[in-house]
């Protein structure tokens, strides 16, 4: 059997003796790992980036390709400089050298004056603004595609897609450009108002849907919960303003032809009654770190059976631990496979620095 069977056996929500494994690695470490500058990370694109993902797959062989989205052309084919720690890229006219700062973001040009946006700006004020704003979205699939951000994917799917599954971790938390305490704000006051606003911006969150799909995705991973995290909002408050607009995407995905895999983060078991009506293929959960512990059994226990659980190791866990400790934490979030459909997974992108010895035994205990 391949990987790429077993995973979607898993996520249809078969219960298998032998669970897959997989690592939730989006992100720097992979960049790393491929032998370039980590802040190159937003840099990157098409045969460079499929290469960065074909160097870990080959080498840890995980039951997945778990993929981000991609710069444009026009970022990725220009030159680029190193300098100790410090990264560059050159300017679009190719006459300065722009330092990547620290939080990977691109350091102004100098010479070239900065202009404030005047385009479209989404306001919560009533129905009629939220309308406005996404219909003046002039968005197609066909510039999704055309702007380079899923080049990579569809190489992967080119190379590795009759065997290996592949999933794009792209969007969506937040709505766009809303300040948080305004969002929040707004949730309290006009809930109805709030939801309409999701509504729509998962009607236009289809499009890149679609376009993944034609690069040769599986599965879809949205990043999820009101204002960054589930517990921003009560479970009774969260469900009025989400639960319509996501139980809709969540159907389209699927009838899209992709799995749909949220990634819900907070505390889930608060809001597992709605979170069950939204036919999710997967869900991720993040680990114990906001002063709440997620045990995957007692998750699985109480997910639907439909819908597969993703563990959650700790991530620092592979990062600083023993070999032997990541082994008997394999095994412990094993157990919530005789629940239900299970992968086995850490909670969150695999942090820089990462042996890869660790790595290696997370993987060598999960085939076991």
């Amino acid at each position: 059997m391949t990987s790429k069977e077993r995973m979607m056996r898993v996520l249809s929500g078969e219960r298998g003796a032998n669970s897959p494994a997989v690592f939730h690695t989006w992100g720097d470490f992979k960049v790393e790992f491929a032998g370039f500058n980590p802040k190159f990370q937003y840099c990157q694109g098409g045969p460079e980036l499929a290469g960065v993902e074909t160097t870990f797959y080959e080498r840890f062989q995980p039951d997945w390709i778990h993929c981000g989205s991609a710069a444009g052309p026009v970022t990725w084919k220009r030159e680029r400089r190193v300098e100790g720690k410090r990264a560059f890229l050159r300017s679009e006219d190719g006459q300065r050298w722009l330092e990547i700062k620290a939080d990977y973001s691109l350091a102004p040009d100098p010479a070239v004056p900065a202009t404030p946006y005047t385009g479209p700006r989404l306001t919560l004020e009533s129905r009629a603004a939220i309308d406005e704003y996404f219909d003046a979205d002039r968005t197609t699939v066909d510039a999704i595609l055309a702007s380079g951000t899923f080049d990579h994917m569809k190489q992967l799917a080119e190379a590795f897609g009759d065997r290996v599954f592949i999933a794009i971790n792209d969007g969506m938390n937040g709505l766009p450009g809303v300040p948080y305490e305004e969002s929040v704000v707004a949730a309290f006051e006009t809930p109805e108002r709030v939801a309409h606003a999701i509504r729509r911006q998962c009607e236009s969150f289809m499009l890149r849907v679609h376009a993944a799909k034609a690069c040769g995705a599986d599965a879809y991973i949205i990043s999820e919960g009101f204002g960054g995290s589930l517990g921003q909002l009560s479970p009774a408050l969260e469900e009025r303003v989400q639960a319509e607009g996501k139980r809709w995407l969540y159907a389209e995905i699927r009838k899209a032809g992709l799995l749909p895999i949220g990634y819900w983060l907070g505390d889930v078991r608060p809001h597992m009654g709605w979170l069950n009506s939204l036919n999710m293929a997967g869900l991720l959960v993040e680990e114990d770190k906001k002063g709440f512990a997620l045990d995957p059994l007692e998750i699985r226990r109480m997910l639907r059976p439909e819908t597969c659980l993703f563990g959650n190791l700790d991530s620092n866990l592979l990062l600083w631990g023993t070999p032997d400790a990541i082994r008997a934490e394999v095994r412990r979030q094993r157990r919530a496979a005789a629940e239900g459909a299970f992968v086995i997974a850490n909670g969150s992108p695999i942090v820089l620095g990462t042996p890869a010895a660790n790595l290696d035994a997370y993987m060598e205990e999960a085939r076991k």
